[in-house]
């Protein structure tokens, strides 16, 4: 898990508290200056991801999109169907070569919308996608993916060489690359989700979050 989304779970879970203290104590004047200050932290995170009220927050939404779609790319490749030939029938890769390229255009979009974030939010998670591609860096590149500039390339004649079983030991449902990419992506959504809710609510003088 990455150090934002550790982050963003901290700041939620003491100001709940915080919040649930003060409902109880009516108001202390100790825990408003606890909630201020957990607040104006939190503020701060956001601002470093470039997520604040005073700014439009579409590209962040933009990037939650793409990694869903990436998410959904990936799901895709995890059906057992496209490995394998249906009972009396010649097997037909092109199904699958259209999996993969798709996979591929949804990675560089997620690529390029969080270039446009920019912050630690682009900085965390372009290298932990980075991390996880060169990790599996010879198997990608033998079923012809490479990485150029941070985003993924296809050699065609390389993939539509490739045999079914390797493309599926990389990009299948139980490749330990899929898996990693699949966790930032996670990430990325719960972050991106968290951060935009709360950046749009306010706390009242008793710590509880006015929506």
């Amino acid at each position: 898990m990455s150090q934002i989304h550790n982050s963003l779970e901290y700041y939620q879970s003491s100001q709940g508290l915080l919040r649930m203290l003060n409902k109880d104590k009516g108001g202390n004047a100790l825990i408003n200056q606890l909630v201020s200050n957990n607040d104006l932290k939190y503020q701060q995170k956001m601002e470093a991801m470039g997520i604040s009220k005073k700014t439009s927050n579409t590209k962040y939404k933009n990037v939650d999109k793409s990694a869903t779609n990436l998410l959904d790319a990936l799901e895709n490749l995890s059906n057992e169907k496209l490995y394998v030939a249906e009972s009396v029938k010649e097997y037909d890769k092109s199904t699958l070569l259209k999996g993969v390229s798709n996979f591929v255009t949804a990675y560089n979009s997620t690529i390029t919308e969080l270039a446009k974030c920019g912050g630690s939010l682009n900085e965390t998670f372009y290298k932990e996608l980075t991390a996880a591609y060169q990790e599996k860096r010879a198997d990608l590149e033998k079923i012809g993916i490479s990485l150029v500039d941070g985003k993924l390339t296809i050699d065609q004649d390389k993939l539509n060489a490739a045999q079914p079983e390797d493309i599926k030991a990389i990009l299948g449902k139980n490749s330990d690359y899929v898996n990693t990419v699949r966790g930032s992506l996670e990430s990325i959504d719960t972050i991106v989700n968290k951060a935009l809710a709360m950046s749009s609510s306010t706390y009242n003088p008793q710590g509880m979050l006015n929506l």
